[in-house]
C-alpha cells in the first residue's frame, strides 16, 4: 500500500489489512502442517481475492504531491505501531513458549534419569552364572525392564516389556519392578512370582496395557535353571557341545490380560558354556527402507557366531544387526546368562 499511489480510504485500508495478513497466516500454517501442495492453490485464491478488492474499492490514483504524502505519512505510521504491536506480541509468545519448552525439558530430563537408575546395565557373577543386563529406551523414558535380584540360596533375573511407550509404560514398568522386588521374600518359583505381580498390577494398570515377561531362577552351584515365560518372546539357548540354538516358547498369557491367571514353569539343564538369551521385540521389529522387517532369524544366525565372546559384546554386537538393519523405533533390552560350572573362568 505504500509503494502505491492509488487513494486510500480507512474501508479499503482495513479490508486489504485484513486480507493479506489472513493469507499470509494461511502460509505459515499450511507450511507447519506440511501440506505444501496447498500453496499453489492459496496463491490462486489470494489472487482472486486481490482483483476482487480491487473491482469493489475504485480508488483513483491521487494527483495532488501533499495529498500522496499525507497518505504516506498516515500508512507509514500504522505500519510502525502493527510492526511495534507484532514484535511485542511475537517476544511475549517465544518467552511464554521458551518457558514451557524449558519445563518440559527439565520434566524429561527428570523423567531419564529416573529411567536410568530404575533400570541400570549390570553384569554380575556367581556361583555357576554370569549374567549381564541392558536395556537401551527408544525415547526419553523407556518401558523396558531388567534386573537381577538376589533371594536366600537363589538368584532371580527377570526381563519385562510394557505395551505401549512413553512415561505411562514407564510408570508401569517401575510399578512392575516395585512389586517383583516386593514379592521376592516369598519361597515360590517363577511362575508363583509372576502371578503375585499379576494380582498387584491388573486392578492399577490401565485396560489397554500389559506385560510381557521372562523369570529365570538361578541357584549358585546348580546348572538348573527354572524359569517361566508370560506372553515374551522364547528363550533362545545357546548349546555350546552341540554349537546350536535351541528355543524355549512362551508358556503363558502377558501379564494384565485376564483377571485372574496362573503362569506355569519350566526346568532346562545348561552344560558349561551354554548361554541363554532372552529379548525384548524391539531387536527383531526394525523395518528397513523397503518396510521389511528383519525379524528373529538373522539375530539367531549372529548370535550362534558370538556366543562365545563376553556377555557385554554380544550383547553390542546383536544390537549392530539390528541397527544396521533399520531405526530403532522400540526399546531394545536385553538379558544374558552364561552357565559356568565346569569351565575356567578368567
Amino acid at each position: 500500500m505504500l509503494m502505491s499511489p492509488v487513494r486510500q480510504t480507512i474501508e479499503s485500508t482495513l479490508v486489504t489489512v485484513t486480507i493479506y495478513g489472513g493469507f499470509a497466516v494461511g502460509y505459515a500454517a499450511l507450511w507447519i502442517a506440511r501440506k505444501f501442495w496447498l500453496i499453489p492453490v492459496w496463491f490462486l485464491l489470494q489472487a482472486a481475492v486481490s482483483r476482487l478488492i480491487a473491482s469493489i474499492f475504485h480508488e483513483a490514483i491521487i494527483a495532488g504531491r501533499k495529498e500522496l504524502e499525507q497518505q504516506l505519512i498516515t500508512l507509514g505510521i500504522c505500519a510502525i505501531v502493527a510492526i511495534v504491536v507484532a514484535y511485542i506480541a511475537f517476544i511475549n509468545f517465544v518467552r511464554r513458549e521458551g518457558s514451557r519448552y524449558f519445563r518440559i525439558q527439565t520434566e524429561i530430563e527428570l523423567a531419564r534419569e529416573i529411567h536410568r537408575s530404575l533400570v541400570p546395565t549390570f553384569e554380575r557373577k556367581l556361583d555357576g552364572f554370569e549374567i549381564f543386563g541392558a536395556s537401551i529406551p527408544s525415547c526419553e523414558v523407556g518401558g523396558d525392564l531388567v534386573d537381577v535380584a538376589e533371594r536366600p540360596q537363589e538368584w532371580m533375573v527377570y526381563i519385562a516389556d510394557i505395551s505401549g511407550h512413553g512415561v505411562a509404560s514407564g510408570v508401569l514398568m517401575a510399578m512392575l519392578k516395585t512389586s517383583i522386588r516386593s514379592d521376592l521374600g516369598a519361597n515360590s518359583s517363577p511362575g508363583g512370582l509372576l502371578e503375585r505381580v499379576h494380582r498387584t498390577l491388573y486392578p492399577l494398570k490401565m485396560p489397554h496395557m500389559f506385560a510381557t515377561a521372562a523369570v529365570l531362577q538361578l541357584r549358585p552351584g546348580s546348572k538348573s535353571v527354572t524359569y517361566s515365560l508370560a506372553g515374551h518372546p522364547a528363550l533362545i539357548r545357546y548349546c555350546s557341545q552341540q554349537h546350536a540354538i535351541v528355543e524355549y516358547a512362551s508358556q503363558n498369557l502377558p501379564l494384565g490380560i485376564l483377571p485372574e491367571q496362573q503362569f506355569a514353569t519350566d526346568r532346562l539343564e545348561c552344560d558349561p558354556g551354554d548361554v541363554l538369551l532372552v529379548l525384548t521385540d524391539g531387536f527383531s521389529e526394525v523395518f528397513d527402507a523397503n518396510a521389511g522387517e528383519l525379524g528373529m532369524e538373522p539375530i539367531k544366525s549372529a548370535f550362534l557366531k558370538v556366543a562365545d565372546q563376553p556377555l557385554s559384546e554380544i550383547f553390542e554386537h546383536l544390537r549392530n544387526v539390528s541397527l544396521s538393519f533399520g531405526k530403532q523405533d522400540d526399546d531394545q533390552t536385553m538379558l544374558l546368562v552364561r552357565c559356568t560350572i565346569g569351565t575356567i573362568v578368567a
